[in-house]
């Protein structure tokens, strides 16, 4: 994929590259919220199938035990990105999902060996679903079966860009999907618009620095950086108790030079005294950097953290 995403605003995952930080986090988002992305899939897949939203049996969706299970499969190194044993009474299904952030060849053969290794240990239904996060033309995009010989194995394909945002703004835990989703409107970026309202109604402070971090990280496959730190970064500031004062005090009108000052008191508190060097660049900082730089000295252990923030 590359590496990370240009914009210069602090990322929670920042620092390495960004294909595996991508995949890391589709992984912990199901980990995290193995019901809301379970509901999701299940009225996808059932309207795939021609069921009216009144032939969707609501008695899995509605369960709260969902279990992911373990992701390895043999002895032989071999994960899945996630699986999640549907809370079914009496039938219980396996949901097997693989995430994918480009176009891949051997997708469908990966997909028939996990589902063998998932038959052989689990001895459930299975269903399987790939969720492609990229926008792309690829046909690869849409294979949905394994065909050699008399071989055939079928898996479901779902490309987030093509999806209904309704159902991903309307759950917060789902909200790093809906900004790759279909655009109700145009122009796209009237999608971060909506996202970020949603994100600014999360109670949690945690969980909404958390949540707009991985919209930041996945709006980086579809949009370019300075759309994202434009609609985005500023969900994440807001948090900040030192941007609030700033705020408070009127220093983000322009103010550049009374923001400075007022940072570099608390970076001498928080990391030591400061070089000349360093109190010139963080003169230099406009206004917004200045404001990035409050939220993240929060974070900062000493001089070390501040040296490599400024780079």
């Amino acid at each position: 994929m590359g590496g990370p995403p240009g914009s210069r605003h602090r990322c929670l995952f920042a620092g390495r590259g960004r294909s595996a930080v991508i995949d890391d986090f589709c992984k912990q988002l199901v980990v995290r919220h193995p019901a809301s992305i379970g509901r999701w899939l299940l009225r996808l897949l059932a309207q795939a199938e021609g069921k009216a939203p009144e032939q969707i049996s609501t008695a899995a969706i509605a369960d709260a035990n969902w279990q992911v299970l373990d992701r390895e499969l043999s002895s032989a190194p071999l994960h899945a990105d996630s699986v999640i044993l549907l809370p079914r009474r009496g039938d219980p299904t396996i949901l097997h999902l693989e995430f994918q952030t480009r176009p891949d060849a051997a997708i469908a053969e990966r997909m028939l060996e996990y589902w063998i290794r998932l038959h052989r240990r689990f001895h459930q239904p299975i269903r399987q679903v790939v969720i492609h996060l990229k926008p792309t033309t690829s046909a690869l995009a849409r294979v949905d079966q394994l065909a050699i010989g008399r071989t055939r194995h079928h898996f479901s394909n779902l490309r987030l860009w093509e999806q209904d945002p309704d159902p991903l703004l309307a759950d917060p835990a789902l909200l790093p999907l809906a900004v790759l989703a279909r655009p109700g409107c145009e122009p796209r970026e009237q999608l971060l618009a909506q996202v970020r309202e949603r994100l600014r109604e999360i109670t949690d402070a945690d969980q909404r620095r958390l949540t707009t971090s991985g919209c930041q990280l996945l709006a980086g496959l579809a949009f370019p950086p300075d759309v994202i730190q434009r609609l985005l970064a500023m969900s994440i500031l807001e948090d900040s108790s030192v941007y609030q004062l700033i705020k408070h005090r009127g220093l983000q009108e322009g103010r550049q030079q009374e923001a400075a000052a007022l940072l570099l008191r608390m970076l001498q508190r928080r990391c030591g005294p400061l070089s000349p060097h360093q109190r010139d660049m963080i003169h230099t900082l406009p206004l917004d950097r200045l404001e990035q730089l409050g939220d993240a000295l929060l974070d900062f252990q000493g001089q070390a953290d501040l040296a490599a923030w400024l780079g």
